[in-house]
């Protein structure tokens, strides 16, 4: 349409910002870190938590389902992480008499986190916005932990209108990961330190998988293509 007020000026879109919504979080969060004998250090932390709100990131832009009912987009936020822990260990090696044996130490770093929320959505265009429109779930939600079928996907349908699905229902892998590392610091001379470090990462070859297919009835539909 053209301007009432300036008679064959198109219109563009009138975009309106304002603060509505809520977000809550709530943890527990245990840390301990412990020197045993024998030159062991273990530095280690669990935390418990929730949150939830009804948009995660501001840089998303439009996002909500139906924009007359922002309570129905309150979910897990996208970055919610049910469970973490997280532990480091040091072992100063028992070797002692000559500048060959002195100064080991062996390393590990082990994260462990679960998965994050999906949200997931149709091509539906009838709020003008794409990926916005959730579908409807027929039956109970099934994960599978397959990279080839994450979930079961013949659940869930494409609506007519909003679906009935909330958002962020279905989480994504966790993540799981050891590094390892071995090192030796040597004194050369009154002034100069030196170390010599090596390093894995991986150290079990872990593939750790990224989020699956969010677009229902698309080819990528509950798979997973990505680390």
């Amino acid at each position: 349409p053209s301007s009432q007020i300036l008679p064959g000026t198109p219109l563009g879109n009138i975009a309106q910002t304002e603060s509505t919504g809520n977000s809550t979080y709530n943890a527990l969060w245990i840390s301990a870190t412990k020197r045993l004998s024998h030159g062991v250090v273990i530095d280690a932390s669990y935390t418990w938590s929730k949150s939830l709100d009804y948009n995660s990131l501001s840089s998303q832009g439009v996002v909500f389902q139906d924009s007359y009912n922002l309570r129905g987009d309150k979910g897990l936020s996208d970055y919610n992480v049910p469970q973490r822990f997280e532990a480091n260990v040091i072992y100063a090696l028992p070797l002692h008499g000559n500048l060959l044996t002195d100064g080991w130490q062996v390393a590990a770093i082990v994260q462990v986190q679960g998965g994050n929320p999906v949200n997931l959505v149709t091509t539906s265009t009838i709020t003008g916005v794409t990926g916005t429109v959730r579908p409807n779930v027929t039956g109970p939600i099934t994960i599978l932990g397959n990279p080839d079928r994450w979930f079961d996907p013949s659940v869930f349908a494409a609506a007519a209108g909003f679906g009935n699905l909330g958002r962020n229902v279905v989480i994504g892998p966790g993540f799981d990961n050891t590094d390892f590392s071995v090192m030796k610091k040597m004194k050369l001379g009154e002034k100069i330190r030196a170390e010599l470090r090596a390093e894995v990462f991986d150290l079990f070859n872990h593939p750790n998988f990224g989020q699956p297919g969010n677009v229902v009835g698309s080819p990528t539909f509950g798979r997973i293509t990505n680390t």
